[in-house]
């Protein structure tokens, strides 16, 4: 690593661990600016917006994207000849993929809880504001379910977008506007802080930066030392 790759990537730390602490500082603000409610729970899975965001979070949409690509790369085959066509629709699958995955298993070994529990209340059934719950480093092994950090939603959506735009870079910058929106979701329903997704979001981009130089795909979707034919 040279000396002006290795600044770069202190600098980017910084600002990515400087980011994390400013919304810790807001997380419960920002929970509380937004009030989620059952109620608004279940009008937003009404909302075709709300769904199609959610969505973008779900691996079956990348794999579907992932497909797609593979069609579009046998289509453009005489114009990259020595491309594989499985080559830019695995890299897109797989950084959304290895995302979502390893956001379960830092859950898992983080083990912070979601912002809000349902509690039985004298109205009903409705979610109660907890603040940060920890069970304990790797407690959560045994029981996986109501963990928080980070959000699998964001990071398979961040994994997978920021992957597209590596690829194809006006069509990748709807799709991280999509993958923004999905964590933005998250925070709507109170399932996730804003540092959940912020960590998603940020655990997606790194991995697809880390898989793009793993596979030799380059900006394009072109693989090192590859030209149009």
């Amino acid at each position: 690593m040279t000396c002006r790759v290795r600044t770069k990537a202190i600098i980017v730390g910084a600002v990515g661990i400087a980011g994390f602490a400013l919304l810790t500082l807001l997380d419960s603000r920002i929970y509380h600016a937004i009030n989620p409610t059952l109620a608004s729970r279940e009008w937003l899975d009404t909302q075709l917006w709300y769904l199609i965001l959610r969505h973008t979070g779900s691996l079956w949409t990348w794999l579907a994207v992932g497909a797609a690509l593979v069609g579009i790369a046998a289509i453009r085959r005489a114009q990259y000849p020595r491309r594989p066509i499985w080559l830019c629709g695995l890299f897109v699958t797989l950084s959304a993929a290895s995302a979502g995955l390893a956001a379960e298993l830092l859950k898992l070994i983080i083990g912070r809880e979601r912002p809000a529990t349902f509690e039985p209340l004298e109205s009903g059934i409705e979610l109660v504001y907890q603040g940060y719950q920890f069970r304990g480093l790797f407690a959560s092994f045994t029981n996986g379910s109501g963990l928080g950090l980070p959000s699998s939603h964001a990071a398979t959506a961040a994994g997978g977008a920021f992957a597209l735009a590596l690829l194809f870079p006006r069509v990748g910058l709807v799709a991280v506007a999509l993958a923004l929106g999905c964590g933005i979701s998250r925070l709507l329903t109170g399932a996730h802080f804003a540092t959940d997704v912020y960590a998603g979001v940020v655990l997606g981009l790194i991995l697809s930066r880390l898989l793009a130089r793993v596979m030799g795909i380059e900006p394009g979707g072109k693989p090192a030392g590859e030209t149009p034919a």
